[in-house]
């Protein structure tokens, strides 16, 4: 696999952006798809299946959430360094990178195992959902040892310029997930085979099967992942089997420092949802199955976007780190154009096809009826939800994370969160009126990241290396 020279000023800077972009924007449309298939799997066991995953849903968006800000505190780090050409530090911070993450893991695991059987009640959920939804974030928090451990490992690789390692790993993760879904979720039936009729063997376990494939599939992930990631010495990372994990205090300090506002970040958008969650579930089951299919169904729109804004920030960080500036800004300018499109063009997809989007996941035509509809409002906010992504993105690689901290506060807490209560709870607008307020927060979410990219100040920054 050859490398690509990221600060080469001679390459076209758009060829740049998608030799980078692609596999991430590829192997996010297949975890996507793959997400689809296993929601679909679950969503065939009925309503009361797909909503005992939605209960749980917003509290491994935190978790995920928090497991990203820390890899992408060290991974800014990692590629401010290879564009400054001073390998060695890169390869510790990549180091220390996955002994944090390890700690995190174990610390997050230990916190679920306490909080995880009672988040059902927590959020007042139905009685009906109560056992399934306990026994599937069972297995999910044994995974995020496994999962805090693959999200930085994915992104050194990424910081280091290499998008293809962890988009093939990622294809031989949902491979896996989806053939033990099929053995683990459903029970077993008869089968014909060039005229012989034999039963074939499966589990029964229901939501709890698809937890139990999630859980060995990341596990697996993990492991591949590591051994290349110790193996290929190409990108200018080394990771250390003695000693590996010594620590470095002003590399940590750097990483926090990055990784503190996007992890306050991702809490108040990931609490904030939980809250909406808590809304949303006073209209009833069917209502949060809705909500839940809506939410799956309209993440492939953005998954082009999240590679354009993963690309970004590996560019920016390195030309910064490089101290090439004005290639840092076509950078920038050139993803944000790519990103805000593609996002704009895949919001029209989702308002042409949303019945068939939510169709996808359930038989059920009310819920099919309630998703399509909050699909064609959220559609109309797309451009700015890909401008909000796109300059974040940007923001990160320069060093700086504080500001998408707080217009993620803004767009939560003062826009979607009071405007949801009372269009859900005082009109006649019900779950229509959560999915109003969700676009009131992303249009404003887009047009302040727009204001701060134009006046460009975050490329004068200090860097933190």
């Amino acid at each position: 696999m050859r490398t690509l020279d990221l600060l080469d000023e001679n390459q076209s800077v758009t060829k740049t952006i998608l030799l980078l972009a692609w596999p991430t924007i590829t192997e996010q449309i297949l975890l996507t798809f793959v997400n689809y298939i296993d929601t679909a799997m679950v969503g065939s066991l009925g309503a009361v299946a797909t909503a005992s995953i939605s209960i749980n849903s917003s509290t491994i968006w935190l978790v995920n959430g928090l497991l990203s800000s820390i890899a992408v505190g060290f991974g800014v780090l990692v590629a401010k360094n290879i564009g400054a050409k001073n390998y060695k530090r890169s390869s510790l911070a990549a180091n220390q990178g996955l002994f944090a993450s390890l700690i995190l893991g174990l610390i997050i695991f230990l916190i679920m195992l306490y909080v995880g059987p009672k988040l059902p009640y927590l959020l007042k959920a139905d009685s009906s959902i109560v056992k399934d939804s306990q026994n599937y974030i069972k297995w999910i928090t044994l995974a995020f040892i496994f999962q805090s451990l693959m999200i930085m490992s994915s992104g050194i690789f990424r910081a280091a310029g290499n998008t293809k390692t962890p988009f093939i790993v990622n294809i031989v993760n949902n491979l896996i997930n989806v053939v033990l879904n099929y053995f683990l979720i459903f029970p077993s039936k008869e089968i014909s085979f060039f005229g012989t009729n034999f039963i074939l063997k499966r589990a029964d376990l229901g939501v709890e099967g698809a937890a139990i494939a999630t859980f060995i599939s990341i596990a697996i992930s993990q492991i591949i992942l590591l051994i290349l990631l110790i193996r290929d010495k190409r990108y200018k990372v080394d990771i250390k089997i003695i000693n590996p994990f010594k620590m470095n205090k002003n590399i940590n300090k750097n990483a926090f420092l990055l990784a503190l506002p996007n992890a306050f970040e991702r809490i108040s958008l990931t609490v904030g949802q939980i809250f909406l969650t808590a809304i949303v579930a006073s209209l009833g089951t069917k209502a949060l199955a809705a909500h839940y299919l809506a939410i799956q169904a309209e993440s492939i729109t953005y998954m082009p976007t999240f590679g354009f804004a993963t690309a970004a920030t590996t560019l920016v960080a390195q030309a910064l780190g490089g101290n090439k500036k004005e290639l840092a800004k076509k950078y920038a300018r050139n993803s944000l154009i790519m990103g805000t499109l593609t996002m704009s063009v895949a919001g029209i997809f989702l308002y042409l096809f949303s019945s068939s989007l939510v169709g996808f996941f359930t038989f059920d035509n009310q819920v099919i009826s309630l998703g399509s509809k909050l699909l064609r409002i959220v559609a109309i906010c797309e451009p700015f939800f890909g401008l909000s992504m796109m300059v974040f993105g940007i923001l990160r690689g320069s060093g700086d994370t504080k500001r998408p901290f707080f217009i993620s506060i803004i767009g939560m807490w003062i826009v979607r969160l009071p405007l949801a209560f009372y269009l859900v709870n005082y009109s006649n607008y019900g779950l229509n009126g959560a999915w109003f307020a969700m676009t009131l927060d992303l249009i404003v979410r887009g047009l302040v990241s727009l204001y701060i990219f134009k006046k460009g100040k975050f490329f004068d920054r200090k860097s933190l290396i």
